[in-house]
């Protein structure tokens, strides 16, 4: 307790006494005491601090046997939970706190029990904000305590971190024994909690704060609850406990059908589950659990595009083309234009065996803009839509840049394999901005690309012997 406080309590003893009884009629060991806990308050006034415990020591032990022999002194057992108090005995001086209050107030000394309710808010207050400040010190110590530290130096901050956070629950749960169901003192024991990662806890502290709040004060603790629960949930999927994710994650569905975040939850835990435990075929059904759970949060979120996207990958992988497509649509209305959306929507097509539309969504993908054309992937992609599509010329001149891009060096001027021929084109279209030399088959090429122009021409042996054009793409970005 500080020495604020204590001054006040000693302040409401001395009007106290003033107020009390004629000593004869009274148990001697509840005057004792009483005048013990007054003798300790003014030597504590004259920082005579040894001597103040030694007297509220006694003060502890007379008000102990006062409340045994006259346990309707009701006034003397207040005094006995400001000894208590005191001594560091939270727990026994918020019982003996309770059990004077409860009891002034039945004989209607309203004056009395003010005083130890005064009296009882002290000591509370002062665990109550000891916790509050070091949880703010924590904080500081390390930001994010459920974070693996990086380095030696950070090991040192959390393990400093946790030290902090104990000394917070300590002081927090005897300010909670000072003043028992106190929904402030809850919701902030639940928050060390939640701070520290320890999601269950926090969620039985936060329980008990909305129980213990008006109707009217328990949004804010419905939507902490709400948080801490989540948490746990992902703190699960984190653990790969993923059936028991999926459960919980239906268990919050139900009771809040509407949060587009609880579908997405479930539908990782789903993704995960397919991704991390099963094989083959196996995987399919949780696939498209996960896609159903990333659609419907995408219908309460509407402009999230990593939903419907995720939605499409999960149908995707499951094997459900046609509810992937929709999906995929969807993504790219929220981003248009998005060639990793693109490309995977070209790929659902040809699974679809719409393949003129996967062709154009790869080539749009591909012409997106100078890196997505220079990317070897999505040559060789759309090079396996023209084949699809039945367009074999077209195919091979995207197969060429892929071959050229995966297996050439590129080199600083033009080697023997391009000879005459190359001359012969740069005479005309000029420098190139690439060549690139790469062996296949036992032969050497020379892959010439100009990019800005959508082309790239081919050499072995001195003569040109393909052309790959990819302009009419670029024309469209």
């Amino acid at each position: 307790m500080t020495s604020r406080s204590s001054t006040i309590a000693w302040v409401v003893a001395v009007l106290t006494m003033s107020a009390t009884v004629p000593a004869w009629a009274r148990n001697p060991h509840c005057a004792g005491g009483i005048q013990y806990v007054s003798q300790s308050g003014a030597e504590k006034q004259k920082q005579s601090y040894d001597e103040a415990k030694r007297l509220m020591l006694k003060a502890v032990d007379q008000l102990q046997q006062c409340a045994t022999e006259d346990p309707k002194d009701y006034e003397a057992i207040g005094y006995l939970g400001w000894a208590y108090a005191e001594v560091d005995s939270a727990c026994p001086a918020g019982q003996a706190f309770k059990t004077a209050i409860d009891g002034l107030t039945a004989k209607g000394d309203l004056k009395k029990r003010d005083m130890v309710l005064n009296n009882r808010e002290s000591f509370w207050a002062g665990k109550f904000n000891d916790g509050i400040a070091k949880i703010n010190t924590a904080q500081q110590q390390y930001a994010t305590f459920t974070e693996k530290p990086r380095d030696a130096s950070e090991e040192a901050a959390k393990a400093e971190a946790a030290k902090t956070y104990g000394g917070a629950l300590v002081s927090l749960n005897q300010a909670l024994c000072l003043k028992p169901n106190d929904s402030r003192t809850l919701k902030n024991l639940g928050t060390v909690y939640a701070l520290m990662g320890d999601y269950p806890q926090a969620e039985r502290f936060v329980k008990q704060a909305m129980e213990a709040s008006p109707d009217s004060a328990r949004a804010p603790l419905a939507e902490m609850l709400r948080g801490v629960r989540k948490n746990q949930a992902s703190r699960l999927i984190d653990a790969k406990k993923f059936d028991e994710a999926v459960a919980y994650y239906n268990d919050l569905i139900k009771a809040d059908p509407d949060d587009a975040d609880l579908y997405t939850g479930l539908a990782d835990a789903q993704f995960s589950h397919a991704k991390d435990d099963l094989q083959g075929d196996a995987r399919k059904p949780f696939f498209k659990a996960a896609g159903n759970s990333y659609a419907k949060a995408a219908s309460l979120k509407k402009n999230q595009v990593d939903l419907p996207f995720n939605a499409a990958l999960s149908y995707q992988n499951a094997g459900e083309p046609a509810l992937a497509e929709p999906q995929w649509k969807a993504a790219l209305a929220l981003k248009p234009g998005d060639p990793e959306a693109l490309i995977a929507y070209a790929s659902t097509l040809a699974d679809l065996k719409k393949y003129p539309e996967a062709v154009a969504a790869a080539g749009q993908a591909l012409g997106h803009d100078d890196k997505t054309s220079r990317d070897k992937a999505y040559h060789h992609i759309l090079s396996a839509m023209y084949a699809k599509a039945g367009d074999n010329d077209r195919s091979r001149q995207e197969a060429m840049v892929y071959l050229a891009l995966g297996k050439g060096k590129k080199i600083p001027a033009p080697g023997t394999s391009s000879g005459a021929a190359g001359q012969k084109l740069k005479a005309s279209l000029g420098e190139p901005d690439e060549i690139d030399q790469w062996d296949a088959d036992g032969q050497t090429y020379e892959s010439w690309f100009y990019w800005s122009k959508g082309q790239a021409y081919h050499f072995s042996n001195g003569t040109q012997i393909a052309k790959s054009d990819w302009s009419a793409l670029l024309a469209k970005k």
